[in-house]
């Protein structure tokens, strides 16, 4: 008999098991954590920051231009692409990311997963830094450092581990 299997984005991610390894938590632990639009999530905030979402908005939009001009009559059709357009477009906006106006989205992505995962495990949000280095002195700054520098995303792990502790407080209170 076959079972079916929920889909679970983070299978054999390595990244993920490296997280878990690193905290001393489970791999579900962290795959909750991050939950089932982290790819998505991360996807989307990279096309915002390379602007490839801004070119491909841009290419749509032409495209349907052109479009328009060939074939008046297919309306439906040019309101389609000026849709999916639209919808690129929506990834450059910086309202689409109001916590850092879509500068540096991954890393705060990242660290509202690893701010999940400690408030979801018990552990200690705490948020400090090491006067002389610049370095995290607490469990909570180091995995963010960590998660960061797994995913391959080059930014100061302060900010936006500051910024997430900030809002798990917020929505723990």
């Amino acid at each position: 008999m076959m079972v079916n299997l929920p889909f679970n984005p983070h299978a054999g991610d390595v990244r993920i098991a490296s997280v878990a390894a690193f905290v001393g938590c489970k791999v579900p632990e962290v795959e909750a954590a991050f939950g089932k639009m982290f790819a998505f999530a991360l996807w989307a905030a990279e096309r915002s920051e390379s602007g490839d979402a801004r070119k491909e908005a841009k290419a749509l939009r032409d495209a349907a231009a052109k479009f328009k001009a060939a074939f008046p009559h297919l309306t439906e059709i040019h309101d389609d692409m000026l849709r999916e357009a639209a919808v690129a477009e929506h990834f450059t906006d910086p309202k689409a990311y109001p916590g850092t106006k879509g500068r540096k989205e991954r890393a705060r992505i990242i660290a509202d997963g690893i701010a999940r995962l400690f408030a979801n495990t018990g552990r200690n949000i705490g948020i400090g830094k090491s006067p002389y280095s610049g370095d995290p002195s607490t469990p909570f700054g180091r995995a963010v450092q960590h998660a960061l520098a797994t995913f391959e995303i080059e930014a100061n792990w302060y900010q936006p581990a500051h910024s997430a502790a900030k809002r798990a407080r917020c929505n723990t209170n």
